[in-house]
């Protein structure tokens, strides 16, 4: 392949990232796939170590791929798109890909201080917590953390998180009329970089929202943490 690379005018590099971008929009390396090693490469295409590492750069910089420290470089999948208006699940912002919700906890607790007044409740009043991982064609994409006054579900399960949370809440005759949400950026706790797979200094972003089934009712009051690299956030406006 080296001798079909000289033969060209572009740069040595700029020739081998086009092949590996055009293997990239074929589906030779999908989404969020690891692409050959620093090594691999080398052999297989027969250049040089500095001309596969530039090459790798300028895939990165044309937003084709990115670098995870100690793991390689990977496809960068498509991005999703998160319309805060929107009264839809994960399965409308990832259209065409593979979705799925992991459980990771649920329970029914009493509110305290903090959840209460997010919620327009009492201290002490019951509620139902979950949360859930979410992913996309098995990368996970986001962590949510919720609380819904055990009043508007009171016979909510944890198998009933495993599907969509709007089509549940739909079923049951909540429907968002308003929401006040906060964004806001962050590095990840301890915790967080192992749900979300990020190491400590990849910024995610944080949303805090209340979701209002009327004017002044609070159904939900949930924390997402958002894997900032995989989305992109757009508001649409309605009247």
């Amino acid at each position: 392949m080296s001798d079909i690379y000289t033969q060209q005018a572009l740069p040595l590099y700029l020739q081998v990232a086009e092949d590996l971008k055009q293997a990239i929009d074929s589906g030779v390396y999908p989404a969020s796939t690891k692409l050959p090693s620093e090594n691999q490469l080398v052999e297989q295409l027969k250049v040089s170590r500095v001309t596969v590492r530039k090459a790798l750069s300028h895939l990165n910089e044309l937003g084709y791929t990115y670098a995870e420290k100690g793991k390689g470089t990977f496809v960068k999948p498509t991005k999703l798109k998160h319309d805060f208006l929107s009264m839809s699940g994960l399965s409308q912002e990832a259209v065409g890909m593979r979705t799925e919700n992991k459980v990771v906890s649920f329970d029914v607790i009493e509110a305290d201080g903090v959840v209460a007044s997010k919620l327009n409740i009492e201290p002490g009043e019951l509620v139902n917590f979950g949360s859930r991982l979410r992913y996309v064609n098995d990368a996970v994409v986001s962590y949510e953390e919720f609380y819904i006054p055990r009043t508007m579900l009171p016979n909510l399960t944890q198998q009933d998180l495993e599907g969509s949370k709007f089509e549940l809440l739909g079923h049951h005759g909540i429907e968002m009329v308003k929401t006040h949400q906060k964004l806001k950026p962050a590095l990840p706790s301890d915790k967080i970089q192992l749900l979300l797979e990020v190491e400590g200094d990849e910024p995610i972003l944080i949303n805090l929202s209340q979701n209002y089934r009327d004017e002044e009712q609070v159904y939900e009051y949930s924390v997402v943490y958002y894997k900032s690299s995989v989305y992109d956030f757009e508001i649409t406006a309605r009247t």
